[in-house]
């Protein structure tokens, strides 16, 4: 499309370039994070977190705070369960149910 114009057409393809190996490592890093949950308690995890991630809203403070209760809540059912405490696993299950807080937060809202 911008073959003509030599200067655009290589700013092009570094965008693409960009674009394609930017989404490309996010797939790859998101993908061994759901890996590193799947491995590292699962659906026991991601229930722990977010179970974790209301109570440290409800709680308020912080988002320092509310991350450090919600670590905290995660490895004591974690501990309790058997399962490994494995630091990334904890907080990618935690990442994810805030943004699915958020979701839910902002979806309420819409519909008031």
């Amino acid at each position: 499309m911008f073959k003509n114009i030599p200067a655009l057409h290589d700013a092009v393809a570094v965008i693409e370039r960009f674009f394609h190996n930017g989404v490309a490592d996010v797939l790859t890093g998101l993908s061994a994070l759901a890996n590193s949950i799947a491995k590292n308690g699962g659906t026991v995890l991601l229930t722990a977190a977010a179970s974790a991630v209301a109570a440290a809203e409800a709680q308020g403070g912080s988002g320092a705070d509310k991350l450090k209760a919600a670590q905290a809540t995660v490895i004591a059912t974690l501990t309790a369960q058997g399962l490994p405490v494995v630091t990334n696993a904890i907080n990618g299950a935690i990442e994810a149910a805030v943004a699915q807080h958020k979701a839910n937060l902002a979806a309420d809202a819409a519909v008031s």
